[in-house]
This record gives C-alpha cells, sequence and structure tokens, in this order.
C-alpha cells in the first residue's frame, strides 16, 4: 500500500522501531512464524516493486544491493535474489551479471542467522556480483555505485548513535550522488534516519521509494523528506503477534 497522504488506514498505522521488534519476536515464539520467513517475504516484496515499476526493461538495468550488518542488508540479498530469478527467465544473465551484493562487513559480523543464511545462498550464485568491502576495493565499490541504475539500501536499520562511521558515510554520499541518475530504494528506511524520531544524520541516504514492512514506523509520520515515496508492504506476520504490543 502506498501512503500518500494523511489518511492511514487501520492496520497499517505507526509504531515504533521497539513495537516492531516484538511484533517480530511474537510472530516467530507465539505463532511459529520464523524470521527467515518474514525476511523471505519482505525482499520479495521489493523485487516485486521494482518489476513492477520498471516493467520488462528491469532486464537492462545496472542493480545494486548496499548491505549492512542487520536485517534489512538480509532484505536487499532476498530481493536481489529474486531479481535474478525473474530476469534469468527473461535474458541470459551470464558471466557479466547486472546485479551485484556490496557486503559493508566481513560476512562473519551479519548479526542474525537470517542475514548470514541469504549472504550463504548469494555467495553461492555465480550470476550475481559480490563485493565485501575492505580498504583495497573502495574505489571499485563506488565505481560500482555510480554505474548501477537501481540502489538498493539496506546499509543501516536501526539509525545510528554519534557520528556517521567508515565505510557507512563514504557509502551514503556516493548514493546521494547519483541521486537523479538512480532509482533509490531505501528498505525500511533511508539509512541514516531515525525510524522512530525522523530526525536526519549527518549524512542520510535521500531515497526515491521507501518500502517499509508491515506497518509505518514513527519517523515516517514526521515528515522526514528522506522516505521519497511511502510505501508499506504487509509480509504475511499475523494479526496475534501484535497483541500486547498493540491497541486499536
Amino acid at each position: 500500500m502506498e501512503i500518500k497522504d494523511s489518511h492511514v488506514p487501520k492496520g497499517f498505522t505507526a509504531i515504533t522501531s521497539e513495537q516492531m521488534y516484538r511484533i517480530e519476536n511474537n510472530g516467530e515464539t507465539v505463532c511459529s512464524m520464523n524470521k527467515i520467513l518474514m525476511m523471505e517475504n519482505a525482499g520479495s516484496r521489493v523485487a516485486d516493486f521494482l518489476i513492477s515499476e520498471f516493467g520488462n526493461d528491469i532486464t537492462t538495468k545496472s542493480i545494486v544491493a548496499i548491505c549492512g550488518k542487520g536485517n534489512n542488508g538480509g532484505d536487499a540479498m532476498v530481493a536481489i535474489r529474486h531479481l535474478q530469478g525473474y530476469m534469468f527467465s527473461m535474458i541470459d544473465i551470464g558471466p557479466n551479471s547486472s546485479l551485484t551484493v556490496i557486503l559493508l562487513c566481513n560476512p562473519t559480523d551479519l548479526k542474525t542467522t537470517e542475514a548470514k543464511s541469504n549472504w550463504d545462498i548469494i555467495e553461492r550464485m555465480k550470476s550475481i556480483n559480490t563485493l565485501v568491502y575492505n580498504q583495497d576495493n573502495i574505489n571499485e565499490i563506488e565505481k560500482k555505485i555510480e554505474e548501477s541504475h537501481i540502489i538498493l539500501d539496506g546499509i543501516l536499520g536501526t539509525g545510528i548513535k554519534g557520528k556517521m562511521r567508515e565505510p557507512y558515510s563514504m557509502v551514503i554520499e556516493c548514493i546521494n550522488k547519483n541521486k537523479g541518475k538512480a532509482f533509490i530504494v531505501a528498505i525500511d528506511f533511508p539509512s541514516g534516519t531515525d525510524p522512530d524520531t525522523g530526525l536526519l544524520a549527518e549524512k542520510s541516504v535521500m531515497a526515491d521509494v521507501t518500502i517499509t514492512f508491515h506497518r509505518l514506523k514513527s519517523g515516517h509520520s514526521i515528515g522526514s523528506k528522506s522516505p521519497g515515496r511511502l510505501i508499506v508492504d504487509k509480509i504475511g506476520i499475523p494479526y496475534e503477534a501484535e497483541r500486547g504490543v498493540i491497541q486499536e
């Protein structure tokens, strides 16, 4: 559902990041919906949006997913995998793939089993390029971002505390330099924007579209300009998971 004005339907009203965390945990512990299913559904919604937005032209686009340590990075990996499956059915991708995953941490530093599982899958997909950040490939990463037509922002999840560290600062600056040339999709929240207050860090991704999941987050409804178009997608989390967390 695309949110265009102040009218937000029941079931899509804003919640805090802490409430979303509790809902996801309830989904797993109370309803037996594993979080990897939530990640799978979230990433597939992002891929479906891009296919709907670009149609068959998606096969001509260079797409880069930029992933941090958290689950929105895992969502971006799932999205690229679904896009690969769609594009491979349309064209022969071959060794010179237009799909790239950039991981801004050592794979061992990924925070969740869900993100690690999806990285393991990506590494086995030879039709997807992978770059793991280190001091020696900064120029290669910058060039890959600059040459992209579509950028998936899966860098930061719940915001940052204090000064923006590298490589996040460098990468966010590179993404924003590409605005107007590339189509920038933020997953859940633009990196550098606080999901609860909407406040921007010193550097924040300026997205064309933000796709968030289950419900709006508080920062979306405060009026930050960073999200661009705002889309809320349900990802199969049972309503029962909200019990004790949200009262409407």
